[in-house]
C-alpha cells in the first residue's frame, strides 16, 4: 500500500506542474479594459474577458465600428461564451471589439495575442490591421471555412488605446462564436507561456506514447498478453487525439489539413479510445466483465464510426454530445467491474479501480467544460496521464510477478530442456526461413510473380534520390493494357489474368536485367531503370509494344482492331528537374494518358 500511495503522490506532482494557468483580476467593462504598470510586467498574461462590443450579422471595419459607438448604442456580449449560450443560433456571423488602454510608457513594444483554438473561423485585427487568423470569415457557408490553427499575432502600439477587433464566422461546427480566451501580453511572455504549457503537454504526450510503444512490443513477443496490445492501443490513440486540442505547435503542424478531415480523424480516435479501452478491461478481467459488454459497446461504436465519415460535423459533433451520457453509464458498469475484482482479490485490482475513477472525474470535467456548464480546464490529458502510470506500474509489476514464477519453474526443467536445444535451433532456422519467405510475399504480385507496388514504392524514392546525387540518368515507363475490361466482359477474367501473365513475360524477355518491373495497379505496370536516357528508353519501350503487338493476343471485344495492344507513358530526371517523386510518377502518368488519349498502342515521353 506504501507503494501505491508514493507512486499516486509521484504522479500528481508529476501531472499537477502542468495545470499551472493565469491569474488575473482585470476584466473588460462595456468594451475597455485599462491596463495599468504592474499589470503588463514582462511575464503576465491578460486574459481578454468581460463585456466586449457587439455587432451581431455584421463584419465591420475599425472605422465603421467607431462611427458606431458615436452615433447609436452598442450591444455588449461576454466572451469567451459560445454562441448556443447567447444567441441561440450556432450559425452566425459577428464582429466583436474592445479598446485596450496600456500606460504610454508601453508605446513602441512588442506586444502579442494569442487565439488558442476556437470553434470558428475568425480573424482578428489590431488597429485595423489583421495580425492573425484562422480559417475564412465569411457571411455564408459559401464564403466561410472553418480551421483549427490557434495563431499568436504580434503588434506595436503607436498610441496608448488599441482597437482590438474580431470577427468571427461559423457555419458548420456545433458550438459555434468566440468559446477559448483571447490573451494579451508582451510578446515575449505570451511566447514563454506557450512554450512551458507545450514542453509540458508534449512531456505528457512523449511519456504516453513511449509506454504505449512499450507495451504493444511485448505483445509482439507475447502473443498471448492481450492487455499490453489493447493499452498500448489505447495509450497510442489518447495520446494522438490529444494532440488536436493540446499544444499549439503540433495543431500548427496540421493546418494544411482540412477542418473538416481533422475533426472526423480526432472522433474516430475517441471511438477507437473506447473499443480498446473496453477491450483491456475485458481481457484484464474476463470473468468479472464477460464479452456480453463488449458486443454492445462494438454494436454502439461502430455505426457512430461510420456516421464520423459520411455527416457534416454538425451532426456527427452534435451526435457525440447526445449520446455521451452513454459514457457514464458505461464508466459505472467499468466501475462495478473494477469493484467485483477487487472483491473477488484479482490481481491489480485495487489500482485498477483507483486509476479509472481519476479518469473518470476527468472526463466527466471535460464534458461539462465542452458543454459550457464548468469553467475549468481540459482535465482528461492529465487524467490519462495519471492512468498511463498506474496501469503501466499495474501490468509491469503483474508481468514481473509471472516472470518470476516463470524463471523458477523455468530452473526446475532446465535439466529437461537440454534434449531440446537441437530442436529449438531448428526451429528457429525454419522461422528466419519463413520471414524471409514472408518478407519474399509481401513485395511479389502473386499472379504474376514480379514485384509488386508496394515494392515500387519503397525503392523508387531511393533510386530517385540517387539518380539526382549522382547524376546519371533514372527513366520510368508506365505501361496500360488498353481495353482491359472489355477484354475481361468478353473472355472472362480468367482469360484476363493469362493476358497480363504474357505480356508481363514479354516485357521481363525485352528488359531483363537492364530495370525493373512492377506491377503498378489491376493492368498496369511500372518499369523504373537506372541508368538510361531518353534516347535508349523510347527505344526499349517501343520495342515492349511493339511485341505485345505483334504478339496478336484476340481481343473481340476492342471495336478498333481484334488483337490486345499496350499504351506506354515515360520520362526521365534529365528531362527535367522534379521536385519529388510523386512528380516524377505523374509525368510520366502524363505521357501515358497522351498515349490513350491519342487513340492507345503508342509510347509518349514528356
Amino acid at each position: 500500500m506504501r507503494k501505491i500511495s508514493a507512486l499516486i503522490l509521484f504522479v500528481f506532482i508529476l501531472s499537477g506542474c502542468t495545470l499551472v494557468d493565469y491569474e488575473t483580476n482585470s476584466q473588460i467593462k462595456y468594451g475597455l479594459l485599462v491596463i495599468n504598470q504592474t499589470d503588463i510586467a514582462e511575464s503576465s498574461i491578460i486574459p481578454l474577458r468581460g463585456e466586449w462590443l457587439f455587432f451581431t450579422h455584421e463584419l465591420l471595419s475599425n472605422r465603421e465600428i467607431e462611427k458606431r459607438i458615436i452615433t447609436s448604442n452598442v450591444d455588449k456580449e461576454y466572451l469567451p461564451r459560445t454562441w448556443n449560450d447567447s444567441l441561440r443560433n450556432i450559425t452566425d456571423y459577428a464582429t466583436f471589439a474592445l479598446y485596450l488602454k496600456i500606460p504610454k510608457e508601453q508605446i513602441g513594444h512588442t506586444f502579442a495575442l494569442s487565439t488558442r483554438f476556437q470553434s470558428s473561423a475568425y480573424t482578428l485585427l489590431v488597429d485595423g490591421m489583421p495580425i492573425s487568423t484562422s480559417g475564412s470569415v465569411g457571411t455564408s457557408k459559401d464564403t466561410s471555412a472553418p480551421s483549427m490553427t490557434p495563431k499568436i499575432g504580434y503588434f506595436v502600439p503607436n498610441s496608448d488605446k488599441i482597437l482590438v477587433v474580431l470577427q468571427v464566422s461559423n457555419f458548420e461546427d456545433n458550438v459555434g462564436g468566440p468559446s477559448e480566451e483571447i490573451l494579451f501580453g508582451r510578446a515575449n511572455a505570451i511566447v514563454n507561456y506557450h512554450s512551458d504549457r507545450q514542453a509540458a503537454l508534449l512531456f505528457m504526450n512523449g511519456s504516453i506514447i513511449i509506454i504505449g510503444i512499450y507495451h504493444i512490443i511485448i505483445f509482439l513477443y507475447r502473443k498471448t498478453e492481450r492487455p499490453f496490445l489493447y493499452f498500448g492501443l489505447l495509450s497510442l490513440f489518447i495520446a494522438v487525439r490529444s494532440l488536436f486540442v493540446g499544444p499549439m505547435l503540433l495543431q500548427m503542424q496540421f493546418s494544411h489539413l482540412s477542418w473538416f478531415l481533422l475533426k472526423r480523424i480526432e472522433h474516430t480516435l475517441i471511438y477507437g479510445s473506447v473499443l480498446v479501452y473496453i477491450g483491456f478491461i475485458s481481457r484484464l478481467f474476463p470473468r468479472e466483465a464477460g464479452k456480453k459488454i463488449v458486443y454492445i459497446v462494438i454494436a454502439i461504436i461502430m455505426p457512430l464510426l461510420l456516421l464520423t465519415w459520411v455527416t457534416p460535423p454538425s451532426f456527427f459533433k452534435s451526435l457525440f454530445f447526445d449520446i455521451f451520457p452513454l459514457a457514464f453509464i458505461l464508466m459505472i458498469f467499468i466501475t462495478i467491474i473494477l469493484v467485483k475484482a477487487f472483491v473477488n482479490k484479482r490481481p491489480t485490482a485495487l489500482m485498477n479501480l483507483i486509476a479509472n475513477l481519476l479518469f473518470f472525474i476527468t472526463v466527466v470535467n471535460d464534458y461539462l467544460f465542452a458543454k459550457g456548464l464548468i469553467d475549468t480546464l481540459m482535465l482528461s490529458i492529465y487524467g490519462f496521464f495519471f492512468y498511463v502510470i498506474l496501469q503501466a506500474f499495474n501490468l509491469s509489476r503483474n508481468y514481473a510477478k509471472n516472470f518470476h514464477e516463470s524463471e523458477l519453474l523455468s530452473k526446475e526443467l532446465m535439466t529437461l530442456n537440454t534434449s531440446l536445444d537441437k530442436k529449438i535451433h531448428e526451429r528457429t532456422y525454419e522461422l528466419q526461413l519463413k520471414n524471409e519467405r514472408l518478407k519474399q510475399l509481401t513485395e511479389l504480385d502473386g499472379l504474376t510473380g514480379i514485384n509488386n507496388r508496394r515494392y515500387f514504392e519503397d525503392r523508387l524514392p531511393i533510386c530517385f534520390r540517387k539518380s539526382y546525387k549522382d547524376k546519371w540518368p533514372l527513366t520510368i515507363l508506365m505501361i496500360d493494357i488498353d481495353e482491359f475490361k472489355k477484354y475481361n466482359d468478353t473472355y472472362g477474367h480468367l482469360k484476363g489474368d493469362d493476358l497480363i501473365c504474357h505480356t508481363v513475360n514479354i516485357m521481363k524477355d525485352i528488359v531483363a536485367d537492364r530495370g525493373v518491373i512492377s506491377r503498378y495497379g489491376g493492368e498496369e505496370f511500372a518499369i523504373v531503370i537506372r541508368d538510361m536516357g531518353e534516347g535508349e528508353a523510347r527505344i526499349l519501350a517501343e520495342k515492349i509494344r511493339s511485341s505485345v503487338e505483334n504478339a496478336k493476343f484476340e481481343h473481340k471485344g476492342r471495336s478498333d482492331i481484334q488483337f490486345a495492344t499496350i499504351s506506354i507513358g515515360g520520362t526521365t530526371t534529365f528531362m527535367h528537374s522534379f521536385e519529388s517523386v510523386s512528380d516524377f510518377i505523374e509525368a510520366a502518368d502524363q505521357a501515358l494518358y497522351q498515349s490513350k488519349n491519342s487513340g492507345r498502342n503508342q509510347t509518349n515521353f514528356l
